[in-house]
């Protein structure tokens, strides 16, 4: 399915629309009349809750923005600082009025959110307000239409979003034949912007964003509905401005709109295009817009202007405040230190021959992708050869001979039907394709130091056979318990650590061991039966109920010290504060979801010191992810803070870069 269509408007339309939204007023400023006592208690909230200062600015905010033209926004807080209450202040302050009876709204709010996270929506809700209405609209069973109009609450996942726009009307776009709406009908999304748009380009613009209720073939539910309100938890998953679930949420109707992310750029500015065109922020909800005033002057290397600008209207439609900011002298959230560590891990020698054996096979093909100027052709296939030099840094098991079975690990709609890793599985190809999409192919790039013999002429993704490699031979064997798998690097070194801090502890503190592949934490759990290490573990393939299960024996088991989750499983919206230690085991491209696990212990409620440990093996593509990394945190800090990017973008020389031998020293990273 294609994009929407997007929003044309002319150059003339465009500046103008700019103009207006840089008069608009800044999202941080003081806003008159709020009251710190009174207003941190919320009438609809339970007597026992009352808001931290910072959530009380927050929620006169939210309320300035809907009762003003804008109609929304993007609440950017750090993660842990609460954009889920400040959020309940709007549903239980901001009431369906009469007169939006009248115009045809419906009562209530929908959320959408990763699947993981529904269950932990409603049960915030009934511990923090009263007498809401509220309905989980998921699975098999869900709920008729007229019934989701009477809830005060609907939430939903971005997989139903999904599901039912691709199945109402065949997935088209209603905007192609949309009616004109009535005087009284307006959506409200044409007045986001700043006064000064003539009557006639805010019908336009409304013919293009209401849908049409189709007598002959209704909608499905969401999309028959015109919302009060829409929010997007973990706004962040609709960055892909081609995915359905982006299209979908940008299909659905209502007055106002909110986005709830605490990582708005992930690994680009272009991370916000999509955001921009769900709030309909004139005129950058227009790709054509975006790209010429932010996306291509910095892709070109003149980030200077566009940075700047997208300051400025983030300025307007934001408020972010991170966890180190200060309000009447005191830190928004005062939590324990935090401390990264960049581990260290070295091969064995069987490890270190597998991984170079595997790393020449993958430059060579990689080379005539290079060689043939077809890079990007071929961008499946280097997604699978990056997949497993990345998988070999973890354990020579992971390293699969069949390419169908990577090809799985690659593409959710592939392999099995958890519908909790779908949402998120497909992230790993977009940073990828995010990557490979800002390549500049007009920069001669480097060739890779390895000769390409002639008569190798295999094109297809290279296949190391087991016998050709190193691959590790050693076993350990036990009194009395099973023989154990190869170990690896990065599984003695996370033993060592286990090791350390039970030993450090006393066995009271305990870890999350992240990984991104479910087969490392296979490979990870005999070895801490062997060691006596008692945990449990969460991954797509469990039920809610199981899910459920397995955080309540970490949490409740003082017996219980480790707990395995897969990064896509378990990345966002788990409150583990019982565990003050992380342990990374793989690298992901994307810093901004790394620290997003970190906060997973990292949060308010956290009462000790938290240890974070960052598996790396030297001298492989793992000391090149860490580089990138840095880029990519550079991006998103200046456009989030402000400050002047420097013209290290990413190009196609860091992609080379992944690819490039291991030798033991680093002098070509600068």
């Amino acid at each position: 399915m294609g994009d929407v269509p997007e929003v044309q408007v002319t150059s003339q339309e465009a500046q103008k629309a700019l103009q207006d939204l840089f008069q608009s007023s800044v999202g941080d400023a003081e806003i008159d009349g709020i009251d710190m006592e009174r207003d941190a208690h919320v009438e609809g909230f339970r007597d026992t809750i009352k808001l931290m200062p910072h959530q009380v600015k927050g929620r006169m905010w939210m309320k300035s923005r809907e009762e003003g033209k804008a109609k929304g926004g993007i609440l950017a807080d750090d993660m842990g600082l609460g954009k889920t209450i400040q959020t309940f202040t709007r549903i239980v302050d901001g009431k369906r009025t009469d007169k939006e009876k009248e115009e045809g709204y419906a009562r209530g709010t929908l959320i959408i959110c990763p699947v993981g996270l529904i269950k932990q929506w409603r049960e915030e809700l009934g511990k923090m307000t009263v007498g809401l209405k509220v309905i989980e609209h998921h699975g098999s069973g869900r709920t008729k239409g007229i019934v989701l109009e009477r809830a005060d609450v609907v939430i939903t996942s971005y997989s139903v979003v999904s599901s039912e726009h691709g199945a109402s009307e065949g997935g088209s776009d209603h905007s192609k034949t949309a009616k004109k709406p009535k005087a009284k009908a307006k959506t409200g999304l044409e007045d986001f912007i700043a006064e000064g748009s003539d009557e006639e380009d805010s019908d336009e613009f409304a013919q293009q964003v209401v849908k049409k209720k189709s007598k002959k073939k209704p909608a499905c539910p969401l999309f028959e509905i015109d919302w009060l309100r829409i929010v997007l938890d973990e706004a962040q998953n609709i960055k892909n401005k081609s995915a359905k679930m982006s299209i979908g949420c940008c299909a659905l109707n209502s007055k106002f709109k909110w986005c709830l992310t605490g990582t708005p750029i992930q690994n680009s500015v272009d991370d916000l295009y999509p955001l921009l065109k769900f709030l309909v922020v004139k005129p950058l909800n227009d790709w054509t817009q975006f790209r010429q005033h932010i996306s291509q002057p910095v892709k070109a290397g003149k980030p200077a202007c566009p940075m700047k600008r997208l300051q400025v209207i983030l300025k307007v439609i934001m408020l972010r405040r991170t966890k180190t900011d200060m309000i009447n002298g005191q830190p928004l959230l005062k939590l324990p230190p935090r401390e990264v560590q960049v581990v260290q891990c070295e091969f064995d020698k069987d490890e270190r021959e597998f991984y170079a054996a595997l790393q020449e096979r993958t430059t060579l093909t990689f080379n005539k992708f290079l060689k043939r100027g077809d890079v990007m052709k071929n961008y499946t296939s280097v997604l699978v050869l990056l997949l497993r030099i990345r998988q070999a840094c973890g354990h020579p098991g992971l390293v699969s001979k069949d390419f169908s079975e990577e090809k799985d690990a690659l593409d959710p709609k592939a392999g099995k039907d958890d519908k909790d890793e779908q949402e998120v599985t497909q992230q790993e190809e977009d940073e990828l394709a995010d990557l490979l999409g800002k390549m500049n192919v007009g920069d001669k790039p480097e060739m890779c130091p390895i000769n390409l013999d002639s008569d190798d002429s295999d094109e297809s993704v290279v296949a190391i056979p087991r016998n050709e490699a190193a691959f590790p031979k050693k076993s350990h064997k036990s009194n009395g318990l099973p023989k154990l798998p190869p170990s690896s690097a990065k599984i003695r070194k996370i033993v060592e650590l286990l090791t350390d801090i039970a030993d450090r502890s006393n066995r009271e503190e305990k870890t999350i061991i992240f990984s991104q592949f479910t087969g490392m934490l296979d490979l990870l759990e005999p070895f801490l039966k062997h060691h006596g290490v008692k945990f449990s573990r969460i991954d797509g393939s469990l039920r809610p109920v199981e899910r459920e299960q397995a955080i309540n024996k970490i949490k409740n088991d003082k017996a219980t010290t480790v707990i395995l989750i897969s990064f896509k499983a378990g990345g966002v919206g788990l409150n583990l504060v019982c565990c003050n230690n992380v342990i990374l085991v793989d690298l992901w491209w994307n810093p901004a979801l790394e620290d997003q696990a970190f906060d997973r212990a990292h949060r308010l409620g956290q009462t000790r010191a938290v240890n974070i440990y960052k598996l790396v093996i030297e001298n492989t593509v793992e000391d090149r992810i860490l580089i990138m990394q840095d880029k990519k945190r550079e991006v998103a800090t200046v456009a989030l803070s402000g400050g002047k990017l420097s013209k290290n973008k990413l190009d196609l020389n860091d992609l080379i870069a992944l690819f490039k031998p291991s030798n033991g020293r680093d002098d070509d990273d600068e």
